[in-house]
């Protein structure tokens, strides 16, 4: 027995942040601790996969992976009886960081608070027949948008806690620049990840972050943890995740000092790194310091630099 089934609320972590942080290996060590259901960037399950049919993170297209078939049955009878169109546009309307102020203080028309239910619900949904398909007792969903775990906060069968992630914005914005293939894509136009000039992300950074902060004025428990930590100390922090999450840390085989062993996965989006199984290098990446332009670096660090300073940055 799972702990929603036990106790009525599911724990649900949820990572918030900015892309290209290293949430995907990060999130991928989470899930080889068997209590653990990793599900990706659920934001995109709706158009990529529903709509898409994008592969899963086992390497199967997502309407022929057994495990979203049963999610998908479990959760709303069959995902034939989901309206993925209606879904996408209300996440279009909903889910968007300029919406945060209205759904922090819950203002709108009784229309625009019902759409909010019904957005939030399928979520909920999804992760609660994710959790009896797995039998694991945390669901993780790594989607990031800073907006979302404002509208989960609209469902109350949930223990939402949010883990937020943050990387050195100079090493972000070198990231972002980077040409990206989507091996899941089964079209030319999303056949590679978005790119950002290093001023464009600057702003989405500090947005991003500064959006995250602020859901300690709603009452949601939120740890904050730091890339370049992890990359430095996997196990610990790991370790310290799941404490966060409600569960003691267990012997792990799979997370070693500076590795982990990827097993075979069923994230629904996100970073191609999703598709690695096997042993892999846990490492800082600090290609940035050579490669990302002066003129740029200095930029970023003018724009971001009261984050760099609240996050410890410029000891680095």
């Amino acid at each position: 027995m799972n702990r929603a089934s036990a106790e009525g609320a599911l724990p649900v972590l949820f990572i918030g942040g900015i892309g290209r942080s290293g949430t995907t290996v990060f999130e991928l060590s989470l899930g080889t601790d068997p209590r653990v259901v990793t599900l990706g960037e659920v934001i995109h399950l709706w158009q990529r996969c529903l709509i898409d049919d994008e592969r899963c993170g086992c390497g199967s297209p997502f309407h022929e992976c057994d495990f979203w078939r049963r999610v998908g049955q479990e959760a709303f009878g069959g995902w034939e009886k989901v309206d993925a169109d209606r879904v996408v546009s209300l996440k279009r309307r909903i889910d968007r960081t300029i919406r945060v102020p209205r759904l922090m203080t819950h203002m709108g028309s009784s229309n625009w608070k019902a759409d909010v239910r019904e957005y939030a619900s399928y979520y909920s949904r999804l992760y609660y027949a994710a959790a009896v398909v797995s039998g694991a007792e945390v669901v993780v969903d790594s989607s990031k948008q800073a907006s979302m775990p404002y509208v989960l906060a609209y469902c109350h069968r949930l223990d939402l806690k949010v883990l937020h992630c943050v990387r050195d914005s100079r090493a972000v914005a070198w990231s972002w620049t980077k040409m990206v293939s989507r091996p899941e894509s089964r079209d030319e136009e999303s056949q590679f990840m978005v790119r950002y000039s290093p001023g464009i992300l600057a702003f989405k950074w500090l947005q991003h972050n500064a959006v995250i902060e602020a859901l300690g004025a709603k009452g949601v428990p939120k740890r904050r943890l730091r890339y370049e930590d992890w990359a430095q100390k996997p196990t610990s922090m790991v370790q310290a995740a799941l404490r966060f999450a409600g569960l003691s840390p267990l012997h792990n085989p799979r997370l070693g000092a500076d590795w982990v062993d990827l097993p075979v996965n069923h994230t629904c989006s996100g970073n191609p790194m999703r598709f690695s199984r096997g042993r892999v290098e846990i490492r800082p990446d600090e290609k940035w310091r050579a490669n990302l332009a002066r003129p740029s670096r200095w930029l970023v660090t003018a724009i971001t630099a009261p984050g760099l300073m609240l996050y410890k940055y410029f000891n680095w």
